[in-house]
């Protein structure tokens, strides 16, 4: 995160680190699951553009109570990640492998994160 916040092009990759993280270490309300899942398969399969959904995260996905999981909420169903912030440490040495890692992380947590949007919230 800190190359991402003091190196601009490390920066580019800045979304999928922040949804990444938060979906892999229960982080977001069941509400902001389905927006995550959502702009993560915006982003990664279709080019939506990170600026637009910077944009459409700072006028508030709709529907959504808060961000943050409550401290009472429902615990999550645990999923055996398959690709963790940790692969992306050990294996990067410079600012494309870095990118392409963190690309290959946020695929691997959109295709492994069914179990935790839950049924209510589709």
């Amino acid at each position: 995160m800190a190359l991402e916040l003091t190196f601009p092009s490390y920066g580019r990759v800045h979304f999928l680190t922040v949804a990444s993280y938060m979906v892999q270490h229960e982080g977001y309300s069941d509400e902001m699951y389905v927006w995550a899942q959502s702009a993560l398969r915006r982003h990664l399969e279709e080019g939506y553009p990170t600026e637009l959904i910077r944009l459409d995260m700072a006028r508030g996905p709709r529907n959504i109570k808060g961000i943050q999981r409550p401290m009472n909420a429902i615990p999550l169903p645990k999923v055996a990640w398959t690709m963790t912030i940790a692969d992306v440490a050990s294996q990067m040495h410079d600012f494309d492998s870095y990118c392409k890692l963190v690309e290959q992380w946020g695929r691997t947590t959109l295709k492994e994160m069914g179990p935790l949007v839950t049924k209510s919230n589709d």
